[in-house]
Parts: C-alpha cells; structure tokens; sequence
C-alpha cells in the first residue's frame, strides 16, 4: 500500500478510536481516557497495533489494557463501518513504553540545557531579573 495513505489511514484510525471513547460509545467503566500515541497496521490491513498511555498507576494500567481489550472488536467494527474499509483490522493494544521513555530524555535534556552567553557573563543579573518578575509588589502612587 502506497505510504503516504497508509499513514492517513494510521491518523483516522486513531482519531476514530478517540473520538469512540470520548463520546461515550465505549460503555466499558476500564476504559478511561487513553492517549493514543501510534499504530502500526499491517500491509493487508488485517491486523492493527495500537500504542496507547494514560495518567494512571500499574493497577489501573491493567485494567485500561483489559478494557481495550475487551473492546477492540466494537472499535474494528466501529473503524470498518467508519472508513468503508474491505477488511476490518483487528486491534491489539499495547503500553507505550517508549514514549514515557522519550519524555524522560526530554525532561533530561532540558534540564541541561547550556546557559546562554549573557548568564554566563552576568550570572549575578539574570538572577536578579528572575526574583523581580517574581514579585508583586505594585509602584507607589502619590497620595
């Protein structure tokens, strides 16, 4: 399948399988507001791997996972009637570990992130400069 529809296909699958959960049509109480990272579909569309997170603990985490689960039967239907496809894919869901490990190596890189050369020259001012924006304290007005 030609690349370039292969990853518009990828995009509305996901915004298909979002839009589902956030209007409500998943009834199953485990499913509560994943974030949708990534898919991979294979090149005869039968089969769809579908990299998801969430703000949540690893109890709840296996719980969201078994909900997806659960319901990855009415998402393919959901997604085959939506996108008139020939096949619908069947979703396999799966944690996305790599993109929390992504934002760690963000969080990491900003924290060492070079001074630029004015705090470096005049590290006494730039800090000066951040204890005033801090403050509010408003000007005197004559009486």
């Amino acid at each position: 399948m030609n690349p370039i529809r292969m990853k518009k296909l990828e995009s509305e699958i996901i915004r298909l399988i979002s839009t589902a959960i956030l209007e409500g049509k998943v009834k199953d109480p485990r499913v509560f507001l994943p974030s949708f990272h990534r898919i991979e579909i294979s090149e005869d569309l039968q089969y769809a791997k579908v990299y998801f997170t969430a703000l949540c603990n690893n109890n709840e985490r296996k719980k969201l996972t078994q909900g997806l689960v659960s319901c990855a039967g009415f998402l393919s239907s959901l997604v085959g009637k939506n996108l008139r496809l020939h096949t619908n894919p069947r979703f396999t869901f799966v944690w996305d570990n790599n993109y929390i490990k992504s934002l760690e190596v963000n969080r990491l890189i900003d924290e060492s992130a070079p001074k630029t050369l004015f705090e470096e020259l005049h590290p006494e001012e730039s800090e000066t400069e951040d204890e005033d924006d801090d403050s509010d304290s408003d000007p005197k007005s004559p009486s």
